[in-house]
């Protein structure tokens, strides 16, 4: 057995010292260069966020360019990046404008309440309720070329613009808006009425007088102010006697025909057009 000399010992931990310090540089390099990527992650991070006034001001730019999606994009980056701040809570009110412009109801009305949310006594609260209104009211109107407005579909954002206008009345009975407002309150109340008739004539057709009879009473009761008051009297003097009730239908014909002759109907049906 040879025997292994002390220089050859020597070379041997002179050899394993030097594989654990070129081991140990290794993982100094590794972790240096990890440090250096996440810092240069870091600073291209931070030039990337955009002060609050340059976002709103892209965004305002893309919404007069009619560049909806862009400005939405960047109203979104201020509302994330730039929370509680006073442009981002004005974002939500413009976000709702350019939904409002897109026809895209929901969306609309979100942004719009949450800006009243975030800044409930704000001077713009009124112009944001009177937006509010509109919207329900043009929810109701359908076709992509000639525009109309379907009475046998949903009537509840009529029922939330009467609503939003009752709110309206109460807390700002001076704005500059309550005439608007007026009118699209006038609007949902006719449309209510009508689609009362639409479902009244729809039963009276089925021969369901009872149920044309309710509705009948119904719009009579609750839309005084309808145009088409005689047309309804009339079909339910009609469903009265289709329904074998000739007592009632006798007493509502003298009901309208007193009506006429004082000209009540005609003075309805002038103020209404």
């Amino acid at each position: 057995m040879s025997k292994v000399s002390v220089l050859d010992i020597v070379k041997m931990k002179c050899f394993t010292s030097l594989k654990r310090n070129i081991f140990c540089f290794q993982i100094f390099i590794l972790l240096l260069f990890y440090g250096l990527l996440q810092s240069c992650s870091e600073t291209a991070n931070v030039q990337i966020r955009l002060p609050a006034k340059e976002l709103y001001q892209k965004a305002m730019v893309a919404v007069e360019d009619e560049f909806y999606q862009e400005a939405l994009k960047n109203f979104e980056i201020l509302v994330d990046e730039h929370s509680g701040t006073r442009l981002a809570t004005l974002a939500h009110l413009k976000m709702g404008e350019v939904y409002f412009l897109q026809s895209k109801w929901e969306e609309s009305e979100t942004s719009y309440r949450r800006f009243l949310l975030l800044n409930p006594r704000s001077h713009l609260t009124p112009y944001v309720l009177n937006r509010l209104i509109a919207l329900n009211y043009e929810r109701n109107i359908y076709g992509l070329f000639a525009k109309s407005r379907d009475y046998d579909r949903n009537m509840e954002p009529n029922r939330t613009l009467i609503r939003e206008y009752q709110r309206f009345y109460l807390l700002f009975p001076q704005s500059p808006y309550l005439a608007d407002v007026k009118e699209y309150q006038k609007g949902a109340l006719a449309d209510l009425a009508e689609h009362e008739l639409h479902v009244a004539n729809y039963y009276f057709e089925n021969e369901s007088y009872h149920s044309a009879i309710g509705r009948y009473l119904y719009l009579l009761k609750n839309y005084p102010g309808f145009p088409r008051t005689g047309v309804v009297a009339e079909k339910l003097i009609e469903a009265y006697r289709l329904n074998q009730q000739p007592e009632l239908a006798d007493e509502m014909q003298k009901i309208l025909k007193s009506l006429r002759e004082r000209k009540i109907l005609a003075q309805l049906t002038t103020r209404e057009e």
